[in-house]
């Protein structure tokens, strides 16, 4: 069925109302949206949407909303509306309305801020933490050359702009998804609040926070978004204590069926593995690849070395990274000399 769950409305302390809807049975499950690119009932006619809201909501209480300013939400209509603090402040809102004690939280894309802001500020709330393409910091994120010239076409035409970023995230061939996700984002702001939008994230900077983050946390990412960077998200995963890095593949936009069998394992939801598990076996060139990663080599002379693409290198690393726990070289090094000393 393509009608959204009804939409209800929380408070915030400030007055702002905050739309939400919720779905399914069991502990809840709150998943804070891409800021000022959601809307509630937009993207319910988009098949992936539905896809990812179900596979969760088989044993937790899927609970959605839209940022302040946003979609079907109220706003103060200033900058603040952007500020990390405000959008966590939504979280609450929420939380509160549905008499929530402890709750999973998930982050998509640059909810993963406010996210992360709230679970290093809540750890009593907060059991479980889930990021989806995430950034701790705007000024590396969002000040990509890709991302830069896209947000330049913002101010200038905003139609070219919604249908241009929805086909970059989709890998250019998302065809009808991309436009349906082209109409949430017109549906989701205005041209005007966007801009003011990207005004307030080039100060995002939650880096500091991440150390704080006492809750499990899972950390995946798309290896096929054109828009995602597989580092960002390493120095997330390496910076919050005991976190787990995945690389998994979106579907139409969302969350797709690896991750949400990722999620599921990790919230103790199913006895489904995520399809590339910690501790998986290594194949024959990805034991090349750390074998020279352990001699202390850039990724560049490994590709030469190997007569391979740096960007091969790259997803050889990020599969290394899965199967064996590691969130950065020094950690895979680490377990390339465990396992040579154990032979």
């Amino acid at each position: 069925m393509n009608v959204a769950p009804p939409i209800r409305y929380a408070r915030a302390d400030d007055g702002v109302d905050i739309a939400y809807w919720r779905r399914g049975s069991g502990p809840a499950f709150v998943e804070v949206p891409h800021v000022a690119m959601s809307h509630l009932r937009l993207e319910w006619p988009i098949d992936a949407v539905r896809r990812w809201y179900d596979g969760i909501s088989r044993t937790r209480t899927v609970i959605r909303y839209d940022h302040r300013g946003s979609g079907l939400s109220g706003g103060s209509r200033t900058r603040n509306d952007f500020a990390i603090d405000a959008l966590a402040q939504d979280i609450d809102a929420v939380a509160d309305a549905l008499h929530l004690e402890r709750f999973a939280l998930c982050g998509r894309i640059t909810g993963g801020l406010p996210a992360l802001a709230y679970a290093a500020a809540h750890p009593e709330r907060v059991t479980h933490l889930v990021l989806w393409n995430t950034f701790a910091r705007d000024t590396e994120h969002g000040q990509s050359p890709r991302l830069r010239s896209l947000f330049k076409m913002a101010a200038a035409d905003w139609e070219l702009f919604t249908e241009s970023i929805s086909q970059a995230a989709l890998g250019w061939e998302g065809g009808e998804v991309a436009r349906q996700w082209a109409v949430v984002l017109r549906g989701a702001s205005t041209q005007a609040t966007f801009l003011a939008y990207l005004e307030v994230r080039r100060s995002w900077d939650i880096s500091p926070l991440l150390a704080r983050v006492q809750v499990p946390t899972l950390v995946l990412f798309d290896e096929q978004n054109a828009l995602v960077s597989e580092e960002r998200n390493r120095e997330i995963a390496a910076a919050i204590p005991d976190a787990r890095l995945a690389a998994v593949r979106g579907d139409g936009g969302m969350p797709g069926p690896d991750a949400i069998a990722a999620v599921r394992a990790f919230l103790g939801d199913s006895s489904v593995a995520p399809a590339t598990p910690a501790g998986g076996a290594l194949t024959a060139r990805e034991r090349e690849v750390l074998a020279l990663v352990a001699t202390g080599v850039t990724n560049a002379e490994i590709a030469q070395q190997l007569s391979i693409s740096v960007y091969t290198v790259t997803r050889h690393l990020t599969h290394i990274y899965t199967k064996t726990g590691a969130v950065n070289r020094v950690q895979a090094i680490r377990f390339a000399n465990e396992q040579r000393s154990s032979h």
